[in-house]
């Protein structure tokens, strides 16, 4: 009777004992440390931005003092996640950017009887952007995305360069026509590729200089390859 009574008293205990840890388990809280907070749809994420094959659109082109021009860039970026549609944040980066001159650009300058003219600019870039998600629950991947955005462009190496047969002369000026520039871009994208359209609708110029007459292209487009963490 007794090893009954103990048995009885000893099951008793373990079956108190079992559903007060099970009642602590289930008032626990989960826990958060192990869940990744970077990543292409985590509350940040990284990544190296190349901007390839721009070219400038020249819609004045009866009139226009340039023919074309191209644009590469590299720049770091990093996003915040606000919910599952938007996001923000910003891109600090290096461009290189070049005007080839038109006969009537030549003109402008007094360089009629030249061949070629081409204008460079390399610099430094600034932008915030705010994106827009069109696939919320796409689950951590970059997905379809339109960002909207405007940029600062400083150029503080800017070069000219002429060429007339086997001749080349080249020119580095402080001041030539676009020393600054402001704008907006909007990049449509799907992971890791993007298009991209830029306008500068505001540059600062030197007026009093012969170089500031040019008719510059202020719109541009190309794409864009992402590296991510």
């Amino acid at each position: 009777m007794k090893s009954i009574k103990y048995l009885l008293i000893s099951s008793l205990f373990c079956l108190v004992f079992s559903a007060f840890s099970q009642n602590v388990i289930l008032q626990g809280t989960p826990q958060t440390d192990n869940i990744p907070q970077k990543g292409a749809n985590r509350q940040q994420y990284f990544w190296v931005q190349l901007s390839l094959f721009g070219t400038d659109l020249v819609f004045n082109e009866l009139n226009s003092k340039q023919n074309f021009g191209n644009y590469y860039g590299l720049s770091l970026n990093k996003k915040y996640k606000l919910n599952s549609v938007f996001s923000h944040g910003f891109g600090i980066g290096m461009h290189h950017q070049a005007y080839n001159l038109s006969n009537s650009g030549l003109d402008s300058l007094s360089y009629s009887d030249w061949n070629k003219g081409r204008l460079n600019f390399t610099g430094l870039n600034l932008n915030y952007f705010l994106r827009l998600n069109f696939d919320p629950k796409r689950g951590n991947i970059i997905g379809k995305y339109l960002d909207i955005m405007p940029f600062y462009q400083h150029n503080f190496h800017q070069r000219a360069t002429f060429e007339r047969g086997k001749v080349t002369e080249k020119k580095v000026k402080s001041h030539f026509p676009e020393r600054y520039a402001i704008g907006a871009e909007a990049r449509l994208g799907y992971n890791f590729f993007s298009i991209y359209v830029r306008y500068k609708y505001l540059s600062g110029n030197n007026l009093t200089h012969r170089y500031a007459d040019l008719d510059l292209a202020r719109w541009s487009v190309g794409l864009n390859l992402n590296i991510g963490d």
